[in-house]
């Protein structure tokens, strides 16, 4: 059974010896959606497989995920795709053979008043296709939050008690190394500049290390991936915003733990993390995908620990232990694009997570296996994340509109 096939080229503009220069299946990029797909690629006996990433496994927005796990969404396929997934996490040892640090929270959602009957539909939506929701009144929403929490300004409380968090590392890591037992073979440390295309077919990949032949190339480099696009004539409405998060410590004493909480009028979500960590998420700014700054600035971390302390009197004192910027790549309507690529054939992408990635990860890597393998979705059906929607006019609607709330 091999180990790691990594391959690490310190001259960006030679081959590198240990790379194959072939394979019948290239994925680009290395985070869960990445490793995702060739796990599932191989479940479906796909052999051939390479995945190519320019950095370590996870290093993108995978990284810089809250990895959330909730199923409350406004459409049914993002609520198919959520209950699925976390299905999949929570079961991670048996799916995968390795843990995903999956920890059941809860998870309570709070909209504002003008907001309550899109909630309750919502709720009656992910009911419908078999998640364990309820809609609650404020004050029956008091029963599942710590004592003494805030809710003014809200109108209505969705609570999931099945949904919680997980190690985005460890289900990144548990998807590639069980590919990696079938077969699929991990480029680290190679960069891909372009896809090769001939005649409207996909023939390879150009890398920092060389070409590499490939019948079928999958696009999921994140926030590379609408650059690569573009060089193959496929443009799509990507932009980017930049989500910060803070580290704080609660008082255990006081408040030992909490549910996954995501407050849409207070535009925050926080959840609790081991030992007496809070993790709060805050801000979409607009951002240059090329050149955004990775950390938290002091004045949000400010306004974090203020918004998370009106709700829960105990963290006026947390203590702030620094945190992370990640960037979204985000579409018109803050939903995915997973689809092939229209006008060339063998390129497959998702792309456009708006935030949702981590939490969809296992279906969306099942669907782009399943594009691969069959040419059309099975499991669940997915054309209304198709590439051509936006041309389309045929946006996927949101509750709580443009958000990561969506």
């Amino acid at each position: 059974m091999r180990g790691w096939e990594v391959c690490v080229s310190t001259d960006k503009t030679a081959k590198n010896p240990g790379l194959p220069n072939a394979a019948d299946v290239v994925i680009v990029g290395g985070g869960v959606m990445g490793a995702a797909t060739a796990f599932y690629l191989a479940q479906a006996g796909v052999r051939d497989v390479l995945l190519l990433e320019r950095d370590a496994l996870g290093s993108g927005g995978t990284g810089r995920s809250m990895a959330i796990l909730r199923m409350h969404y406004s459409n049914e396929v993002t609520v198919r795709m959520a209950h699925e997934s976390r299905l999949v996490i929570a079961d991670f040892e048996r799916v995968v053979g390795a843990p995903s640090g999956f920890v059941k929270t809860g998870y309570v959602l709070l909209v504002a008043p003008e907001q309550a009957t899109a909630l309750r539909k919502n709720v009656a939506l992910g009911r419908s296709l078999g998640v364990d929701a309820r809609s609650l009144s404020p004050g029956e929403g008091a029963g599942v939050l710590p004592a003494g929490f805030a809710l003014d300004g809200v109108g209505a409380v969705a609570f999931e008690p099945d949904s919680g968090y997980a190690d985005s590392s460890a289900v990144t890591n548990g998807f590639a190394s069980a590919a990696r037992r079938s077969g699929a073979r991990i480029a680290l440390g190679v960069g891909v500049r372009s896809v090769l295309v001939r005649n409207g077919k996909v023939t390879g990949v150009d890398t920092t290390s060389g070409p590499v032949n490939a019948r079928v190339v999958v696009l999921v480099a994140g926030a590379g991936t609408p650059d690569l696009l573009r060089g193959v004539g496929a443009d799509l409405p990507v932009s980017f915003v930049r989500h910060q998060v803070v580290k704080l410590h609660r008082p255990l004493d006081r408040l030992p733990t909490h549910p996954t909480i995501a407050d849409v009028p207070g535009c925050l979500s926080f959840r609790p993390d081991s030992g007496d960590l809070t993790l709060v998420g805050i801000r979409e700014d607009p951002v240059d995908s090329a050149d955004y700054v990775r950390t938290v600035d002091t004045e949000v971390a400010l306004e974090a620990m203020d918004a998370v302390a009106h709700r829960l009197g105990p963290m006026a004192d947390a203590g702030w232990d620094g945190g992370w910027a990640g960037l979204f790549d985000v579409t018109p309507d803050w939903h995915p694009v997973i689809d092939h690529v229209p006008g060339v054939e063998g390129l497959v992408c998702g792309v456009g997570f708006s935030g949702h990635g981590f939490k969809l990860s296992p279906t969306v890597g099942r669907a782009l296996a399943e594009l691969v393998v069959h040419g059309e979705t099975r499991m669940i059906d997915m054309r209304a994340l198709r590439f051509t929607r936006f041309e389309e006019g045929e946006l996927l609607r949101s509750a709580y509109g443009g958000t990561v709330f969506a």
